[in-house]
């Protein structure tokens, strides 16, 4: 739940950042809910798939779909909902191993 809120958190300053966006809060943890599922998903089944390489295209999935919900629901031009997309996915495979390191 920390990362979910985390990646919320992050979502809205980069959508603040890059658009000037005023997005809620509830609308930011649905998103980064979906995507912290979708993502997670796809690199459980992926990587039984593919292996270690399943994980980058995962993110590139996530980071696709991500920037298409952003599309939808603030707005925003394809092109840039991408960039904020894939932003957001580093931001979330970042965030998602620091704590997985500092609660080892």
């Amino acid at each position: 739940m920390i990362l979910v809120l985390l990646d919320a958190v992050a979502l809205i300053l980069i959508l603040k950042i890059m658009d000037d966006a005023d997005v809620s809060l509830l609308t930011a943890v649905l998103v980064s809910l979906g995507a912290a599922i979708g993502t997670s998903l796809l690199v459980y089944g992926l990587g039984m798939a593919i292996g270690l390489s399943g994980i980058v295209v995962a993110a590139a999935i996530g980071a696709a779909l991500v920037g298409v919900l952003v599309s939808a629901l603030f707005g925003i031009e394809i092109k840039r909902s991408f960039i904020i997309g894939g932003i957001f996915m580093l931001v979330h495979f970042s965030i998602g191993f620091g704590l997985g390191m500092l609660f080892r």
